[in-house]
């Protein structure tokens, strides 16, 4: 079986769509697929052929940002949307079908060029929701509002990585009975954290932006530490946000307790030294440090939003008071932008070591049974399959 994953930027950039796209296109050539993987040759610098964990990456071009030249995204988008379409021709008989990472403008040509003209089978898959959603980004762009109306009318199936994802696409008209539900993937470390004893580090892994909430954080941190002088909070990270969020730290006293290291390659080896992980976003798809973090067993605390809930183990149903919190069964989830009820959850769990050790392991658990990469690669080799035979 051989498969394009098609997908706007890729390796060197990454994101959390980026990430995911690596991450199961290696493991589906470990199952013995074929994989290629096209995206946008947005950085100068890069090579417009490399191989990339055993697959072949091509970067089409796309003109902006290439040459650092502000204000032209709308033409760089227009060129990549041109040259995607005549890679998907010339490269006909290379790929079998189509998986498209992101709702974006690259899913609209997959699906005129790939789908229609070509007849191939294509796949989309959703990757974010709420403020960032595939459906506003698209809407952003050039035509979106149409490229937007002609993949809810000709998609053959729309995979989303988490309810909330798939209930904004049916809200807005595409039907549920061609929506299938596929989480992230992640891969399960062999080592698993065995001591839930006092907590030294807090962790969150983020890029610093407004949606994910770090200044919260911030504030929330600022209340924990006069209570637990001792402790320290590590973020791994970085983002327009970075120097604004580095002076709030400053004004709020407590720049002796934070630590920015900045985008860091080997994530799992600072999740295996900490105690406790925060993710604070504003928004959120199906989260991949959450994943990670739960994955090694350490015990989370995630806003309620996005896939966030779904991965707590809860059926999105929850109402959490302001200034307060809730134990779900694999984590705890506060509301985004409440600074008193995150504080008062990373205060309660710092200080309850039986309750840390239990939620650690209901996490680890729970990622091993449903959101192993391995599993996931097996999941969307039978939809790939179906999708061949026309089954779906």
């Amino acid at each position: 079986m051989k498969v394009l994953m098609v997908i706007s930027q890729f390796h060197p950039i990454i994101g959390g769509a980026e990430r995911q796209a690596q991450l199961l296109a290696g493991k589906l050539i470990e199952k013995g697929l074929e994989v290629r993987v096209v995206t946008g040759w947005w950085r100068f610098r890069t090579s417009r052929k490399e191989i990339v964990d055993g697959f072949h990456l091509f970067r089409n071009f796309s003109f902006w940002g290439m040459w650092g030249i502000k204000g032209l995204r709308p033409l760089g988008v227009l060129t990549y949307m041109v040259t995607l379409g005549i890679y998907l021709i010339y490269h006909k008989n290379e790929y079998d079908l189509i998986h498209v990472h992101q709702a974006l403008y690259p899913a609209f040509v997959s699906i005129v060029i790939g789908k229609e003209l070509l007849k191939k089978p294509v796949i989309v898959k959703t990757a974010s929701s709420g403020m960032t959603s595939d459906i506003r980004q698209l809407r952003g762009y050039p035509l979106g509002d149409f490229q937007l109306k002609h993949l809810l009318n000709k998609m053959e199936v729309l995979v989303a990585n988490s309810k909330v994802g798939g209930k904004e696409f049916n809200d807005v008209g595409f039907p549920q009975s061609r929506i299938e539900y596929i989480p992230n993937g992640v891969v399960l470390p062999q080592k698993k954290k065995g001591n839930y004893g006092q907590i030294k580090r807090v962790i969150t892994t983020s890029r610093l932006s407004k949606e994910k909430g770090i200044d919260i954080l911030l504030k929330a941190w600022a209340c924990v530490i006069r209570q637990e002088k001792t402790l320290k909070l590590i973020i791994l990270g970085s983002g327009p946000l970075d120097h604004e969020l580095k002076k709030l730290t400053e004004s709020l006293g407590v720049i002796d307790s934070v630590i920015f290291m900045g985008m860091i390659e080997n994530v799992m080896e600072y999740i295996q030294n900490a105690d406790l992980f925060i993710l604070p976003s504003r928004t959120e798809g199906l989260s991949n440090a959450l994943l990670e973090a739960m994955s090694y067993g350490l015990p989370c605390i995630a806003t309620n939003v996005g896939g966030n809930t779904e991965l707590m183990g809860e059926n999105g149903e929850e109402n959490i008071g302001y200034g307060d919190f809730i134990i779900a069964k694999k984590g705890m989830l506060v509301n985004p932008d409440d600074v008193e009820g995150l504080s008062k959850a990373m205060l309660y769990l710092i200080q309850n070591g039986m309750k840390r050790e239990e939620l650690g392991k209901q996490a680890r658990s729970s990622i091993q049974e449903n959101y192993a990469i391995d599993l996931i690669a097996d999941k969307y080799i039978g939809l790939y399959q179906r999708m061949l035979h026309r089954t779906f």
